[in-house]
Formats: structure tokens, C-alpha cells, sequence
């Protein structure tokens, strides 16, 4: 949407008018879309870094835990 702004002699306010344009509204309309996508792309990938960082917590403490085993059979 762009504004078109006129001045009318002896006034001192703005007026504004409002021109469509469709293929700027196509073109927002398909941003939108496109960064809609992107918006549920980068959400799907911040759980999957979730459950990484889960897994690997977990096999973090697997491996402490056979550390600990390991240090305790060779004491």
C-alpha cells in the first residue's frame, strides 16, 4: 500500500490517499507465506536441537556413570 500526499493551497493539514497496488499485495502476500514457512522451519529445528542437547545430556551421564563403574572394578 503506498500513501500519496497533497497539499491543497492555504491549508495546513496532509491529506493521505490510499493506492492498491495488486502485484505489491501479491508480492507481500507471498513474503508472508514464505516467511511463515520459515518461521515453522526454525521452530522444528530448535526442537530437534532440544532432544540433541537431551540425548546428549543423557549419554553424558551414561558415560560418568560407566567412568565410575570402570574406576571403582580397577581400584
Amino acid at each position: 500500500m503506498h500513501l500519496k500526499f497533497c497539499l491543497e493551497p492555504k491549508t495546513m493539514f496532509v491529506k493521505k490517499e490510499f493506492m492498491e497496488n495488486s502485484k505489491f499485495e501479491a508480492f507481500k502476500a507471498e513474503v508472508n507465506e514464505k516467511l511463515s514457512i520459515q518461521e515453522s522451519q526454525i521452530s522444528e529445528i530448535v526442537q530437534n536441537q532440544k532432544i540433541m542437547v537431551a540425548k546428549q545430556d543423557e549419554m553424558t551421564a551414561k558415560q560418568d556413570a560407566m567412568s565410575a563403574d570402570l574406576k571403582a572394578i580397577l581400584a
